[in-house]
């Protein structure tokens, strides 16, 4: 047998212990290239279906493409000052796009129409009507739309370039869908820092191959020195060791293999079996393959250039001065181990603590985020939070309640290849809940003003004053924000755009109302006793008549994700009703009751132990009247009628207008002659009552509808939505033809009227949800207040505990709920990959002290032959390990942190938009260190075990195992 393969071949304990050592380190490598990439391709998975269908990029007036679709910019002010965005559409746009196409003359606005009006821009001035449009497009609502000529009369400043482009992270400009951009650029990124980080493990395979390596060499002197003296050249002794390094690599890296793809498959089902969330699938993919082919080679190639150096000691001097008994002076300062371990220590440990402290910076930077002292109010079953819709109106609840809240939209953002989340947000409430704190600028008031966080504003380079082209996160859509201040906070929290909540609206493609997420400072209290479905609203008439019914409707929210069964109690007097109705989850529905009046008088009404409210029920006899002016001009007869309270008409009624009397018709209908100029009352008595009102006689007074406006509810809660009535009647004898404008908070309704002599019309406007206040509403007619009303919004204490005990609240925040639905349990990923890496540790720290101890067998031979006990030895080479791995691991400590500095000087250190600090916390660091001199006294009990189960004779002559057939025994 040729000695090339004695040495390639034949394996001691020490080769396949240095096999298992590579195998931790391959395993390490394998199993965290599988987590990562697994990780980072669920979501991307989930967002594939919308890929954005091209981008928008910005460019300047004069240099715009004639291949593309261009929307010229022009910046104007209103006459009330306010800053305006107009963007000119071509008449030939493609509706593909989903642009709103131009008007034949003046603007559209998706906020509603105007009358007319004046913009002023920086190269002239146009007027012209506003036209409201229905329909979310994807230009923003708030955006006038014109044709581009107009732009240019007002003054191009810039324009918008819509490309076709199917790319999924485009370099430049922004994805007109940014959602999958953001998880393929994030998941880049994410590949980039561990790839840099894990990357350390080829310095522990070449650490270990050198290391045994090197007790092979002096295993096998005398063979060595036999071959060399009897002709074998340097180059093949070189080659021989290098084959056999590469030999053990090899072997090493298929096991390794098999234990990183067994081990993490091994962590997953003992998560699942106690019950942790995952929705990782590990496998080996094809993406996985193209990353770990090269990976291997390049650790093969290591290990071989590691065994050649291992034995370039054998082959500098002539064969006659290689001796095998020769083991060197005592260390100085050391019992047993050589200072010359302390290089491979600090090496070792340095990627320990690189990787240790990647990956817990990741945890915690994303701990305020991912995890919550508050709760967290989503609707049930959405698989993601950027999937759930949940009314906005909770939070403005929760406020009035005292409990500190925020209405959120989650977002996802590409701008020039940088992925970062957004958030649609108050900034106010925000910052309660996550103690955000303004470092410059102010807060964002316009619906095109943003707020970032002070890191993202150093991630993406942006400063206060600029402005930001994003696209929309899960629709179709384009903005441009300006960076009005910059605020700092916990953790990820300052690695956010925070947007206007009508921009994250317009972006994630949200009805008016709704959010994505609420979340609160504290914790809702659950409240085993307070009902999941409570009752928003009771609409009762004021007044009712007597020995009728009283028509009661009440409005129920089932809070709970369940299906749940509710029982309305009502009682009016002494008089009870009930109903039992079943709403499904999240559901809210308004429920008719009906309680007998009976007789005159005053009663209360009750529903479900609410508050108390009082009706009057009056005889079926009283006289009302019904559309008196309360101004005419002199001489003028209105018409005007008296009904009944049931609403019957009062005929051959006497009615008193001043000193002057005159009778209804039949259909109560009567003229009132108002005389000359003064104050006319207009009375009515009757045996059951009677009804009083006046009328100004003016000379300035015009002959105009008459409006009356009611809210109903009269006291409506902040999750109910209020309805104003509007009775306009024409009491002229003449037609009249007017718009009406019915104005309340946030809304405006416009209808244009034409009343015939007599006409009654009734009109009907849903108000918007608002939070605990007064509001006014006002009907407009002829550009005058004809009628207006108020109405006061209350909180419901309710919803806190019916929501404390509902589905809809989880005890972490959005975006926990986001990494577990696209990722799995974050601390089980981050878990895996820790344990990995102190695996690959030990396996490289044991390399490094088994070649140590190996050096000194025969010293430890002589304690033992001269009585020294196994516990002793043990004790002699855990205190010199505990001297290197104090002073190796304060040294890797100071290189890993060099190391995170460099990584963060090349802009490595990013990972979906969130930076990653470079100073761990003084609890990881302590952590760290502990752990580093824990790993190097592990390895070297480890590393000298071996040596102690042997007799003392062997450690002394160097046989520490059998020679092979044609080789020469050693020692």
């Amino acid at each position: 047998m040729s000695y090339r393969r004695i040495l390639v071949s034949r394996w001691s304990r020490r080769d396949r212990f240095a096999i298992a050592m590579v195998a931790l380190t391959v395993a390490f490598l394998t199993g965290s290239t599988l987590l990562v990439l697994t990780a980072s391709a669920q979501p991307i998975g989930l967002a594939d279906p919308l890929n954005s269908p091209g981008t928008v990029s910005g460019t300047a007036a004069d240099e715009t493409p004639d291949d593309e679709l261009v929307l010229p910019i022009a910046t104007a002010t209103r006459a009330d000052g306010t800053d305006v965005t107009v963007v000119g559409v071509p008449a030939s746009a493609a509706q593909s796009w989903n642009v709103p196409p131009p008007p034949d003359d003046g603007f559209v606005r998706g906020k509603g129409g105007a009358d007319a009006v004046r913009l002023d821009g920086e190269a002239g001035s146009v007027d012209g009507p506003v036209d409201g449009r229905d329909g979310r497009t994807l230009l923003p609502p708030e955006w006038y739309v014109t044709g581009p000529e107009t732009v240019a009369e007002l003054g191009t400043t810039d324009a918008l370039v819509l490309t076709e482009d199917e790319a999924h992270a485009p370099a430049t400009g922004v994805p007109l869908r940014s959602i999958l951009g953001f998880f393929i650029a994030g998941q880049s990124q994410l590949l980039t820092v561990m790839g840099a980080v894990v990357s350390g493990g080829a310095v522990l395979v070449a650490v270990t191959v050198y290391s045994v390596t090197r007790m092979g060499v002096r295993d096998r002197l005398a063979t060595i020195r036999t071959v060399r003296a009897t002709g074998a050249t340097p180059r093949d002794v070189l080659g021989t060791f290098a084959l056999r390094a590469a030999v053990l690599t090899a072997v090493g890296i298929a096991l390794g293999y098999a234990l990183g793809v067994i081990l993490p498959n091994a962590a997953l089902s003992a998560a699942v079996f106690l019950g942790l969330p995952t929705a990782l699938d590990l496998g080996v993919t094809t993406q996985a393959l193209y990353v770990l082919a090269p990976t291997y080679i390049g650790l093969l190639l290591i290990g071989a250039a590691a065994g050649a150096v291992a034995a370039w000691s054998v082959v500098r001097d002539p064969p006659a001065r290689l001796s095998t008994t020769t083991e060197g002076p005592r260390p100085s300062g050391l019992a047993l181990l050589d200072w010359q371990t302390l290089v491979p220590t600090t090496a070792t440990l340095s990627v320990f603590m690189s990787v240790l402290f990647v990956v817990s910076a990741i945890a915690l930077t994303a701990a305020p985020v991912a995890t919550a002292d508050g709760s967290t109010i989503s609707e049930p079953g959405a698989a993601h939070p950027v999937n759930s819709q949940v009314p906005a109106e909770y939070a403005d609840a929760l406020q009035a309640d005292g409990i500190d809240a925020s209405a959120e939209i989650v977002g996802f953002a590409v701008v020039d290849g940088q992925p970062f989340l957004t958030r649609g947000a108050d900034y106010e409430a925000f910052s309660t809940v996550t103690d955000a704190e303004l470092e410059q600028g102010r807060p964002h008031e316009a619906p095109d003003e943003a707020v970032i966080g002070a890191s993202l504003a150093r991630t993406l380079d942006v400063e206060v004053g600029e402005t930001l082209l994003l696209g929309g996160s899960v629709e179709n859509g384009v903005a441009r924000v300006t960076i009005v201040g910059t605020y700092t906070a916990p953790g990820a929290h300052e690695d956010q755009l925070l947007l206007s909540l009508p921009a994250a609206r317009h972006l994630a493609g949200l009805n008016t109302n709704d959010v994505n997420v609420i979340r609160t400072a504290e914790p809702l209290e659950e409240n085993e006793a307070a009902p999941s479905v409570t009752v928003l609203d009771v609409s009762a008439p004021k007044r009712a008549v007597a020995n009728d019914a009283v028509d009661v409707a009440v409005t129920l929210r089932n809070h709970d994700a369940a299906e749940r069964d509710h029982t309305v109690i009502a009682t009016f007097g002494d008089e009870r009703t009930q109903k039992r109705v079943t709403l499904d989850g999240g559901e809210q529905r308004t429920v008719q009751l009906s309680l007998p009046s009976g007789e005159p008088g005053t009663k209360t009404l009750r529903v479900n132990e609410g508050a108390d409210r009082p009706i009057a029920i009056v005889h079926p006899e009283t006289p009302r009247l019904r559309g008196v002016p309360d101004e005419a001009p002199p001489g003028s007869e209105p018409l005007v009628d008296v009904r009944t309270a049931t609403g019957e008409p009062l005929a051959n009624t006497t009615v008193t207008v001043g000193e002057a009397t005159v009778e209804t018709r039949s259909d109560g209908s009567v003229r009132l002659p108002v005389g000359s100029q003064g104050t006319r009352e207009v009375r009515v008595e009757t045996a059951h009552g009677s009804t009083t009102e006046t009328i100004e006689v003016t000379a300035d007074a015009e002959r105009a509808l008459v409006a009356s406006v009611t809210v109903s509810p009269a006291s409506p809660t902040s999750l109910t939505t209020p309805m104003a009535r509007t009775v306009v009647y024409n009491p002229w004898g003449e037609p009249l033809e007017t718009t009406v404008r019915i104005r309340g908070p946030e809304t405006t309704t416009e209808q244009q009227l034409n009343l015939a002599p007599g006409e009654r019309i009734v009109l009907e406007a849903a108000l918007t949800r608002q939070p605990p206040g007064t509001y006014d509403v006002q009907v407009d007619m002829d550009g005058s207040v004809s009628a207006e009303t108020s109405y006061e919004v209350s909180g419901d204490e309710r919803a806190a505990a019916a929501l404390a005990s509902s589905g809809y609240t989880d005890g972490g925040s959005d975006l926990g709920q986001a990494i577990e639905a696209a990722v799995g349990n974050l601390t089980l990923l981050l878990g895996a990959l820790g344990g990995l890496a102190a695996l690959m540790t030990v396996g490289g720290l044991s390399a490094s002290m088994a070649r140590a101890v190996h050096a000194r067998r025969r010293t430890i031979g002589i304690h033992r032959a001269v009585g020294a006990s196994p516990r002793s030895i043990l004790g002699l080479v855990l205190r010199d390990a505990l001297v290197i791995g104090i002073l190796g691991t304060a040294g890797a400590f100071v290189l890993s942190l060099l190391v995170l500095q460099l990584l963060d000087a090349l802009g490595l250190l990013t990972v979906y938009g969130i930076r990653i600090p470079t100073l761990p916390t003084p609890a990881v660091a302590i952590g760290a260190l502990v752990i580093g001199i824990g790993l190097t006294l592990c390895s070297a009990a480890i590393a000298v075990g071996s040596l102690l189960r042997g007799p003392p004779a062997a450690l002394l002559t160097g046989e520490t195992r059998a020679p092979a057939r044609g080789e020469t025994r050693e020692g």
